[in-house]
C-alpha cells in the first residue's frame, strides 16, 4: 500500500482514508482524503465535500463536490443537488439531478420525477425512464400508480420487470394483487406464496384473500393462522372472520381480542362478501351465540349492508356491556337511520322526543371518554368551532399516534 501511494496512486490514498475512517479517526481520513483530491482524484474530492457537508462547511462542500462534478462524477451532482434541495433552491436541484440523470443515473432520474412531481408537473416520462433502467423506487411508483389508475395490464408488465430486476418480495406481493384483480387467481397465488417464503410478512394474508375467493376455505384459513401467528393484527381479524361465518363464534372472539387496538377491529367487507352468503336464519344464530366483538362485526356488516335493525340490536348488545368501538358505530348508526323506535314512527304523525339513548352524541361520548379515536373525532366535528371541539381533536391525534406506535413495535416484533 504505501508503495502505491508513494508512486501516486490516489486510489490507495483513498484507501488509507477509508481505513481510517473505520478505525474512527475522521481527522486522520480528511488528511488522506484530501491529499487525493488535490490529485485530482474524485472520491476524494467526494469524501472530502461529504465530510465538510456533515459538519456544515456547506460552501467548501459545495466547491469539492463542484470539481468532482465538472469532471462528471454523479455522486457530487447528487450532493450538490443535495444541497440546493435543502436550501429550497428546487431549480438548481433539478438541474443537477437532470445532469446526473444524463449520464444514466437511475436514482437522479427517480429524484427528477419527484420534485416535478412535488411541483405540480408531469412526471411520468421521467419515472418511465428510471424503471426501464431498473430503478426499484421508480418501479414501485409507476405499477402502483398504473394500478390506482385501473392500467391493471400495464401495471402487470411493469411489476413483472420490477420482480426480475429486484427479487423483492414487495413487488411479488403486489405483482400477484394485480393479477388476482385480472382474475388469475392462480398465479397469484403462486406470487404470493414466494413472497411469503421471502419473508414478507404480509404476503400471508393476501394468498388467504386470493384462496377465499377460489373458495379454498381450508387452506386459506391454514394461510391466515400463519400470519396470525406472527403478529398481524389484519390476519388475526381475516381468521376472526372466517371462524365467525362457519358459527365458531367463541373462537372467533379470541382472535379479534388479540387484533384490537384502542379504534376495535378493522372489518374487511370485502373478504366477508367473498364468503359463501349465510341465509337469515344462520345469522339469527350467530347473533345469538356471540359475544362481544364479534358481536361488533356483525353489527358492522349488517349496517354496510343496510340489514339496520340487525345492526342495532348487535351494536346495542356489545355497547350495553362497554364496547368502545360498538358504541362508535351506534352513534354513526343512529346519525344516520336513527333508532328503531323512530324508524318504526316514522310514517306515523306526531313529535316525537328523542330519548338520550337514541342520540348519536351520547354514544359518541361514552365511546371517546373509553379511549375510541374516531369517536373523539366525530366529537371534535359536533363541537367544531368551540374549545371542548378543539379538545377532542388534540385528543384524537393523541390516541391514533399511541396506535401507530403500537402498530411500528407490532411490526419489529413480527
Amino acid at each position: 500500500m504505501r508503495k502505491k501511494v508513494d508512486s501516486g496512486d490516489t486510489a490507495a490514498v483513498v484507501g488509507l482514508g477509508v481505513a481510517a475512517a473505520r478505525r474512527g479517526d475522521v481527522a486522520a481520513a480528511e488528511v488522506w482524503y484530501r491529499a487525493a483530491a488535490d490529485r485530482g482524484d474524485v472520491d476524494g474530492m467526494n469524501l472530502v465535500g461529504l465530510l465538510c457537508e456533515e459538519r456544515g462547511a456547506v460552501a467548501e462542500a459545495s466547491r469539492w463536490y463542484a470539481r468532482a462534478a465538472a469532471e462528471g462524477d454523479t455522486v457530487a451532482m447528487h450532493g450538490l443537488a443535495r444541497i440546493a434541495r435543502r436550501d429550497g433552491r428546487l431549480d438548481d436541484a433539478e438541474r443537477w439531478y437532470r445532469e446526473a440523470a444524463d449520464h444514466g443515473d437511475q436514482e437522479a432520474m427517480t429524484a427528477v420525477a419527484d420534485l416535478m412531481s412535488s411541483t405540480g408537473r408531469a412526471d411520468d416520462e421521467w419515472y418511465r425512464r428510471a424503471a426501464e433502467s431498473g430503478d426499484p423506487r421508480a418501479l414501485a411508483v409507476l405499477g402502483t400508480r398504473l394500478r390506482a389508475g385501473g392500467e391493471l395490464a400495464e401495471a402487470e408488465r411493469w411489476l413483472r420487470r420490477a420482480v426480475e430486476v429486484t427479487d423483492e418480495p414487495f413487488f411479488m406481493v403486489e405483482l400477484g394483487s394485480v393479477l388476482a384483480e385480472r382474475g388469475d387467481l392462480d398465479e397469484a397465488g403462486t406470487w404470493h406464496r414466494r413472497a411469503a417464503s421471502a419473508g414478507h410478512v404480509d404476503a400471508l394474508g393476501h394468498l388467504g384473500s386470493v384462496l377465499v375467493a377460489r373458495g379454498d376455505l381450508a387452506r386459506a384459513e391454514e394461510a391466515y393462522r400463519e400470519a396470525a401467528g406472527t403478529g398481524r393484527r389484519s390476519a388475526m381479524a381475516a381468521l376472526a372472520l372466517l371462524l365467525a361465518h362457519r358459527g365458531e363464534v367463541g373462537e372467533a372472539e379470541d382472535w379479534l381480542a388479540r387484533a384490537a387496538t384502542s379504534a376495535g377491529v378493522e372489518v374487511d367487507h370485502d373478504l366477508w362478501s367473498a364468503l359463501p352468503p349465510l341465509g337469515a336464519t344462520a345469522l339469527d344464530r350467530r347473533e345469538r351465540d356471540a359475544a362481544t366483538r364479534v358481536l361488533v362485526v356483525l353489527g358492522v356488516l349488517a349496517r354496510r349492508q343496510d340489514d339496520v335493525d340487525r345492526a342495532e340490536r348487535c351494536l346495542r348488545r356489545a355497547a350495553g356491556v362497554g364496547d368502545a368501538q360498538a358504541m362508535h358505530e351506534l352513534g354513526m348508526l343512529l346519525t344516520r337511520w336513527g333508532a328503531a323506535a323512530r324508524r318504526a314512527a316514522a310514517h306515523r304523525p306526531g313529535r316525537r322526543v328523542e330519548p338520550v339513548a337514541d342520540q348519536p352524541a351520547t354514544w359518541f361520548t361514552r365511546a371517546a371518554e373509553a379511549g375510541h379515536p374516531d369517536a373523539m373525532l366525530s366529537l371534535s366535528a359536533l363541537h367544531k368551532g368551540r374549545p371542548e371541539g378543539d379538545l377532542w381533536w388534540r385528543r384524537a391525534i393523541a390516541a391514533r399516534q399511541a396506535d401507530a406506535m403500537e402498530a411500528l413495535v407490532d411490526d419489529s416484533s413480527g
